[in-house]
C-alpha cells in the first residue's frame, strides 16, 4: 500500500471547517494541540467529513485504478472508529470500524467506485481519544519517481512570496520530493529584497532558484517555468503556482503522489480556495462551453461554494466524479511528457494561457484531472472587474485566439454574436475605453500571429496607452469636487431591474442607441449626475443618466462614466465592422492560426524571447 493523502489539521479558526467536521453540541469539542495531535474529549464525537480530510476515492479509482484503500490511523484512548463511503449521490453507509488502539487500520474495497464518492471516518470517544495521525493510502505503486519543480511567477507581491517560501522551508515531506523551488521575478518590487528572503533562502540552500525577468505576463513566467523544467533531467514535473496565495504544504504533496500514481500522464489541476474568505471554492471542475466558447463550471450554481456552510457530507453534487478540461494556473502540475508533446504556454500575457494549454493537452491526450484536496488560497477578484480594464484587450484577444485553435462549431458557435452584444451593453453603458480595446484585439487577431512574442513586453504599456484618450480611465477620489458633488448628490437606490425578456432587453437598447442622439446637457460634462455602486452601474441603469460616478468597492473613489455621442457611433461602426471581418474570414483565420500555434508554443520561440 502506498500514501495518497496524510491528514493534516488547521492552521487557523477560519480554516477549521475544512479539516473538521463541526456540528455543534458535544460534536464541536475537538481541541487541535499545540504538539500537532488533536484531542477528542470523552463522550463525543468527531466528523472527517471534510475538503482536506475526506478522501476523494473515485478519482484514485479512475485515473490510478485502485482498487483497495486503506485508512491507518495512530491513536491513544478508548473509543471507537467508523469509516463511511459516499456514493455518487452523496449517500453514505458505514464500511467499516474498529476499537482505538495505538495502531488502527481499515481497508475498504473500492472497485466500481469511478463515477464518484468519497471515505472519511468519524471518532466516537468513549474515555479522550488523541489522534496523533491519520492516512489514506492506496493498492497502487508509483508509476513514475521523477522530482517536481515549483515554479512560482511573481510580480510585486514579495511579502506573499516570501511567505510561500516559507511554507515550502517548512515541509520536509515536500522538500523530498521538490528538485527546485524556482521563483520566475517579473516584478520591479524584485523577491529577493523583501523582508525575511534572505533567511528563508539559507533554508532553502539550492533548492532554491530566483529568475529576474521584464514582465512577460502569466504566460511568460510560466513558461519560463516550464522551460527550465525541461532543462533539469531530474524533474518529470512542473507545478505551476501564483504569486498570492497561501499554501498546506500536504495538499501540494498530494497533487505530486496523484501525478506519480496515475495510470497514463495527466495535468493535475488544484483547486482554489478564496484567500479572505478561507472556507470559499471557487469551483470544483472548469470546462469550456463549446456553445458560446466561454470557460466556468459545468454547473454555474456550483461556483464560489461555501464548505461552511455546505459541507461535503451535506452536499451531494461534490460527490460525483467531475471531469474538468481545464484548470486555473494559480495551482497546476504539467508532466514532462505533455510539455515534449505539445510545446509551452501560448505567449497570450495574461487570461486563456491556462485554458488554451489544457485543451491543446487533452487533444494531446493529457487530460486535465482537478483533484479534490489537492488545493491552495488564492487573492480573488470578486471586487474587481478586470474586463472594464486594460486586460479587457486580452480577454477577447486571447478568447477568440483559442476559439479559432479549438472550438468544434462554426464560427466558435455564439461566441462573436455574444462579443458583440458585451460591446453594445458597454457603449449603452459609456465604457468606451473597453470598446475601444475590443476593437484592437480583433484588429491584432485578423493581422496573425506574428507580433505575439515580440510585443509581449509592451502589452501593459500599449493597452493603457488606449486608455489615456479615455476620461473615464481617470481615479476620482474623495476630496476631489467631481467625486464629492456626486456622493453629495442624488444616489440610486437599488437601482431598476433589469428587461425581463429578450424582446424586452432588445427594445430597451434600441430606445437607448436613439437616446444617444440626444445632446449632452452643459451640467453633465460639469459634474456627474448621480453616483452608483458598482453593481448598479449596468447596461440597463447606466443610458438613464448623461453622466454617472461608478463608486469603487470602498466607496473612497470612482469612475467617472459621461455619455459621448461621437465616440459611441464611432466606436459602434467599427466594433461591428472587426466582428464581421473576423465571421467572414473565421476558416483562414483558423488555418493561419493552427498552422502557427507549434511554432509559437515551441522552446525555441520562449528561448529567443527569454534571451532577448
Amino acid at each position: 500500500m502506498h500514501v495518497a493523502h496524510v491528514l493534516s489539521l488547521p492552521s487557523a479558526e477560519d480554516r477549521r471547517s475544512l479539516y473538521l467536521e463541526g456540528r455543534g453540541g458535544k460534536d464541536d469539542r475537538a481541541v487541535v494541540r499545540t504538539d500537532g495531535t488533536l484531542l477528542v474529549p470523552a463522550d463525543s464525537s468527531q466528523g472527517f467529513a471534510t475538503y482536506f480530510a475526506a478522501f476523494p476515492a473515485s478519482y484514485w479509482v479512475r485515473w490510478a485504478g485502485a482498487s483497495v484503500v486503506r485508512l491507518e490511523l495512530e491513536l491513544s484512548g478508548a473509543g471507537t472508529v467508523r469509516v463511511l463511503h459516499s456514493d455518487a449521490a452523496g449517500t453514505a453507509r458505514e464500511v467499516g470500524r474498529a476499537d482505538v488502539a495505538a495502531r488502527a487500520a481499515v481497508d475498504v474495497p473500492v472497485d466500481g467506485a469511478a463515477d464518484g464518492g468519497w471515505l472519511w471516518f468519524e471518532i466516537d470517544a468513549q474515555d479522550d481519544v488523541v489522534l496523533h495521525g491519520a492516512r489514506w493510502l492506496v493498492d497502487v505503486a508509483p508509476r513514475r519517481e521523477g522530482r517536481v519543480c515549483l515554479a512560482i511567477t511573481t510580480v510585486n507581491k514579495p511579502d506573499y512570496c516570501v511567505a510561500t517560501l516559507r511554507a515550502i522551508a517548512a515541509a520536509p515531506a515536500l522538500r523530498e520530493v521538490v528538485e527546485t523551488v524556482l521563483v520566475v521575478d517579473q516584478g520591479t518590487r524584485k523577491v529577493a529584497d523583501e523582508e525575511g528572503f534572505a533567511e528563508v533562502a539559507r533554508e532553502l540552500g539550492a533548492q532554491l532558484t530566483v529568475i529576474d525577468q521584464g514582465n512577460l505576463g502569466g504566460s511568460g513566467g510560466f513558461s519560463r517555468g516550464m522551460l527550465e523544467t525541461l532543462d533539469r533531467p531530474g524533474c518529470d514535473a512542473v507545478m505551476l503556482m501564483d504569486d498570492d496565495v497561501a499554501v498546506d504544504p500536504e495538499a501540494l504533496l498530494r497533487a505530486v503522489r496523484f501525478h506519480r500514481s496515475v495510470v497514463d500522464p495527466v495535468v493535475v489541476g488544484g483547486h482554489m480556495l478564496d484567500y479572505n474568505e478561507p472556507t470559499v471554492l471557487h469551483a470544483f471542475s472548469e470546462v469550456v462551453d463549446q456553445r458560446h466558447f466561454m470557460w466556468g463550471s459545468p454547473d454555474r450554481e456550483h461556483e464560489r461554494h461555501d464548505l461552511a456552510t455546505g459541507p461535503l457530507r451535506d452536499t451531494p453534487w461534490m460527490h460525483e466524479r467531475a471531469d474538468g478540461q481545464f484548470n486555473g494556473w494559480w495551482m497546476c502540475l504539467i508532466p514532462v511528457t505533455a510539455l515534449r508533446a505539445v510545446g509551452l504556454s501560448m505567449p497570450f500575457f495574461l487570461k486563456w494561457d491556462d485554458a488554451e494549454f489544457c485543451l491543446r493537452s487533452g487533444e494531446a491526450g493529457f487530460p486535465t484531472v482537478s483533484l479534490p484536496g489537492a488545493a491552495l488560497w488564492h487573492v480573488a477578484w470578486v471586487d474587481k472587474d478586470d474586463t472594464v480594464e486594460w486586460q479587457a484587450l486580452l480577454h477577447t484577444r486571447n478568447r477568440v485566439v483559442t476559439a479559432l485553435l479549438h472550438a468544434e462549431r462554426p464560427r466558435g458557435g455564439a461566441l462573436l454574436r455574444d462579443l458583440l452584444a458585451t460591446d453594445l451593453k458597454m457603449l449603452l453603458g459609456m465604457r468606451y475605453y473597453p470598446v475601444e480595446l475590443h476593437v484592437q484585439a480583433l484588429r491584432e487577431v485578423l493581422s496573425g500571429p506574428e507580433k505575439l512574442h515580440a510585443e509581449l513586453e509592451s502589452t501593459v504599456t500599449d493597452a493603457r496607452a488606449v486608455g489615456a484618450r479615455h476620461p473615464e480611465t481617470v481615479r476620482h477620489a474623495a476630496g476631489e469636487d467631481v467625486f464629492d458633488a456626486a456622493v453629495a448628490g442624488p444616489r440610486a437606490g437599488g437601482g431598476r431591474p433589469k428587461p425581463a425578456t429578450r424582446g424586452a432587453q432588445a427594445a430597451f437598447a434600441a430606445r437607448s442607441v436613439l437616446g444617444t442622439l440626444r445632446p449632452v446637457p452643459a451640467a453633465a460634462r460639469r459634474r456627474p449626475a448621480v453616483a452608483l455602486e458598482r453593481t448598479q452601474a449596468t447596461w440597463w441603469e447606466v443610458p438613464h443618466h448623461d453622466s454617472v460616478l461608478v463608486l469603487a468597492a470602498d466607496e473612497r473613489s470612482g469612475t467617472w462614466l459621461r455619455r459621448d455621442p461621437a465616440t459611441f457611433w464611432r466606436l459602434a461602426a467599427a466594433t461591428l465592422g472587426a466582428h464581421l471581418r473576423v465571421a467572414v474570414r473565421w476558416r483562414s483565420l483558423a488555418r493561419t492560426w493552427r498552422n502557427a500555434a507549434p511554432g509559437l508554443t515551441s522552446t525555441d520561440a520562449w528561448r529567443r524571447t527569454f534571451g532577448a
